[in-house]
Order: C-alpha cells, then sequence, then structure tokens
C-alpha cells in the first residue's frame, strides 16, 4: 500500500515504454499509493484486489483485461499477481488464444529458492543487480538463462530539470535549524537503517552538533522512528518529512546523502544522489556495491555498524573537497550504467523475446 523504489520505477517504465509506443496498463489495489501517483501522472491505471494467488475474483477481472487488451506481456512485481497471471496466461492458451510471457520482477530473495516456479511458470525472472541473481542461482536446478538483471533506469534529464521546492514545513525546519544536511531517501522499513543513521547522529553530533537529518519517504516504522528521535533526544538533529515528490530539491539542499540499509537488492536513492554530485555513503550490502566505486565514486560502510558509519558522516563533512571529488566521478559512473534509455531498450528486447 506504501510507495517505495520498486514501485516508482515501475511507473517510469510504463512512462518509458509510452513513449516507445507500447500502450501500458497499471493494475494494482484500490487506495495503494502507486495507484494515486499513477492517476497523477495519467497513466491509465485499474484497480484489482489481488487478495491472494487464488483468488477468483481478480482471476476473473484479470482473464477479462487480458483478452480485451490482448497485451504483449505482463510484468508482475509481486508473489499473488505474479502467480494470477501465469494462470491467466495458461487459461487464454488452453483456450486457443496466445500464450503471452510473464514476466517476474524479483527484488529479493528469502530462504532456498524451489526451482519449478522459475524454470516453469516465468517466461523470465528479473532482478535488479548480480548480486540478487546469484542468490537465486544458489539452486543449481534453476536454469541460469531464466534469471535476468535489468538494471533500473533514471530519468536522469527529468531529474535535473524537476521543478519544485522542499515542502514549507521542510524549509522552516531546516531555517530554523542551520547546518549540514544528511539526506535519506527509503520507505520507512526497519531493512532500510534508519535507526543506524539515528544512533550514529548521536556520536556525530559531539563533532558537529549542528548537523541535520532529513527523513524522506513514509511506511510503518514512522511512528518507531518518532519514538527513537525522542528517545535518543534527536528533535533537533532529525527530522521525518513525508514523501518528497520530486527528490532533487532534497538532495540539491543535501551536505551528503546516505542509504544505510541493512538489505538491498539494489537501491535508487545512492544513484540520484551520485547524479546530482551529492557526496553520498551506503552500504557495503546486496548490490549495492554495483552501484558505487568504494572511494571511487562515494563511501561504502559495513551495514548496521554504527561506529563506522558516524566515523564515515564525518569524514565527509571534514573533507568536503574530496568527497565532492568522489561525488563528480559519480556522476558519470550512474550516468552510463543505469540510464532510463538503457533500462528501457533492454526491456523492450525481453518482451519480445
Amino acid at each position: 500500500m506504501n510507495i517505495g523504489g520498486q514501485e516508482l520505477q515501475a511507473l517510469q517504465q510504463m512512462s518509458a515504454l509510452q513513449t516507445a509506443g507500447f500502450k501500458t496498463l497499471l493494475l494494482c489495489k484500490a487506495n495503494s499509493a502507486i495507484l494515486q501517483r499513477a492517476s497523477a501522472l495519467g497513466l491509465a491505471a485499474t484497480p484489482i484486489r489481488f487478495r491472494n494467488a487464488f483468488h477468483i475474483p481478480s482471476f476473473r477481472q484479470l482473464l477479462q483485461l487480458v483478452r480485451s487488451n490482448d497485451p504483449v506481456a505482463i510484468v508482475s512485481h509481486g508473489s499473488h499477481d505474479a502467480l494470477l497471471s501465469v494462470m491467466v496466461s495458461r487459461w487464454v492458451a488452453l483456450l486457443g488464444g496466445r500464450r503471452m510471457p510473464v514476466l517476474r520482477v524479483k527484488t529479493f530473495q528469502h530462504g532456498y529458492p524451489l526451482s519449478f516456479a522459475y524454470n516453469h511458470l516465468f517466461s523470465k525472472t528479473l532482478t535488479p543487480s548480480h548480486n540478487l541473481r546469484s542468490l537465486f542461482l544458489v539452486n543449481r536446478s534453476i536454469k541460469p538463462n531464466k534469471i535476468e538483471v535489468l538494471y533500473p533506469g533514471i530519468d536522469f534529464s527529468g531529474l535535473l530539470q524537476a521543478d519544485g521546492v522542499l515542502p514549507e514545513h521542510v524549509r522552516q525546519w531546516l531555517d530554523a535549524r542551520p547546518g549540514p544536511v544528511i539526506s535519506h531517501g527509503a520507505i520507512l522499513r526497519g531493512e532500510k537503517g534508519h535507526q543506524v543513521i539515528l544512533n550514529a547522529l548521536v556520536e556525530v553530533k559531539k563533532l558537529f552538533p549542528n548537523v541535520r537529518y532529513l527523513i524522506a519517504g513514509e511506511g510503518q516504522d514512522r511512528p518507531l522512528l518518532e519514538a527513537k528521535i525522542k528517545a535518543l533526544r534527536l528533535e533537533d538533529q532529525a527530522y521525518l518529512t513525508g514523501i518528497l515528490h520530486p527528490i532533487a530539491p532534497l538532495l540539491n539542499a543535501s551536505t551528503l546523502a546516505v542509504l544505510p540499509s541493512l538489505i538491498e537488492p539494489l537501491g535508487m536513492f545512492q544513484i540520484e544522489a551520485q547524479y546530482l554530485g551529492v557526496p553520498t555513503i551506503a552500504s557495503s550490502v546486496g548490490g549495492i556495491p554495483e552501484t558505487i566505486l568504494a572511494r571511487e565514486t562515494g563511501l561504502l560502510v559495513e551495514p548496521g555498524n554504527v561506529r563506522a558509519w558516524a566515523d564515515a558522516i564525518c569524514w565527509v563533512l571534514e573533507n568536503p573537497i574530496e568527497a565532492k571529488q568522489l561525488a563528480e566521478r559519480g556522476r558519470e559512473f550512474v550516468k552510463n550504467k543505469f540510464s532510463m534509455e538503457r533500462n528501457t531498450a533492454e526491456l523492450i528486447r525481453l518482451i519480445e523475446a
């Protein structure tokens, strides 16, 4: 129901595919954040309950949509919609229709992956990083050609041209507390590492008492983070901004950006930060090292290591020239690797294949 990097990526892909001549339709739960965002962007969307993988009303609705639209492919981002899509595809084929490909997007892998679904149900499974792909292939029964890496695409030109300023409540908070700004854009969930930075701030503010930490996003952990800020007496150092869209005004106001995830298939905030020339620190976990070259385009820190995070933040604040040089190299690195054009071309290749 909340919105994060995967949802935003899906919307960007829809827009890019439409520019390339495809007609796209978003299927998602009613009252979800992605449905509201799609409507604001003028993207076609239809609500489906997707209550479970065998929800008969959702199956019937999806079947009707497939029959009326005859899609060239379905790109599924969740377990319920993926299995329902496979069943609809098989059902249409049994009735003499064309069996359409179902591309399964996976941004996580917990436990030991079973081979049947990946080998036989989905046309391809797409992962956002080579690191995540390797977690599937620990099961040697999974065919390597069924798991492909599709790096996310970012509309860098739109990032540069993004209009807007920080909301009034954010600007007022910053104006009342001048000092360096640490920004963090991520859904508010435990694995995103917000508490790591809050604990590190206790140490950082001993050297930089006016440091500020802007937490952009929404999610289930908001009450927990509010209580943590109060318990650590960080009301003058940390502020929950809510969702900020576009994200560029936040990054343009930042001294440095952080992505302290404990688990992360790839992440996007640190890519956007590097492109905008903001010194960036991220966890050396999951697919993040595929987005930052350690000590070349940014800093990589052991996930969950509060002392190491405090030291890294202090280094950036103490060495602004060197940190900015890293960020400038980061811009060229991410521009070549994570462009929307490259992502769209690869997605079209997978659809047409």
